[in-house]
């Protein structure tokens, strides 16, 4: 995934090491139905976000070309176990998977989930909602911006939740996109 790694801190080497092995699939597979359901993102990271306050955006905005929630099924990049999983005012409906190295994944902004459940183990490649666009207010807010996934990536270093930019983890993924017939 990255070349040049002799200028990497040992715990910045062993987070992308554990990357590596973790991510399998890109989370928003291809559609067989219908070929304009496409999505894009660019590499927004830490870009300025005004709720309740600027803040530094910590992930990777995957828009969808069809600005309608329900349609893009999300699913898990990674194997692992689904530790976080309900509402949050920021970050809408979201589900948080934690892997066996100890790497969070999160999706934000779900429009619904499928059959899970907290505690439950996910596998890469496994259906776990419907992007949308829920956040920015208290449960249930939902078209305070456009249909997207956010998804961020993070790991803990001496007790302390560090951010990484998911962006260049998603380009690795392109070519892991699962298929799925969804219009």
């Amino acid at each position: 995934m990255l070349q040049n790694r002799e200028s990497l801190s040992e715990e910045c080497k062993t987070f992308l090491t554990n990357v590596e092995k973790d991510v399998i699939y890109h989370p928003i597979p291809e559609s067989i139905v219908d070929k304009s359901l496409k999505t894009s993102y660019v590499d927004g990271w830490m870009a300025e976000r005004k709720y309740n306050g600027v803040s530094g955006h910590e992930g990777t905005d995957i828009m969808a070309s069809v600005d309608k929630r329900g349609v893009y099924p999300v699913l898990s990049m990674t194997d692992g176990v689904i530790t976080n999983l309900g509402w949050l005012e920021k970050g809408g409906y979201r589900i948080g998977i934690t892997t066996e190295a100890g790497t969070y994944y999160y999706y934000a902004h779900l429009d619904s989930y499928a059959n899970i459940e907290e505690g439950m183990e996910a596998k890469a490649g496994e259906l776990l909602g419907y992007m949308g666009d829920s956040g920015f207010g208290e449960e249930g807010t939902t078209g305070k911006f456009d249909v997207h996934l956010h998804v961020g990536i993070y790991f803990y270093e001496d007790g302390s939740e560090v951010s990484v930019n998911p962006y260049h983890i998603l380009k690795f993924l392109e070519n892991n996109k699962l298929k799925y017939a969804y219009s």
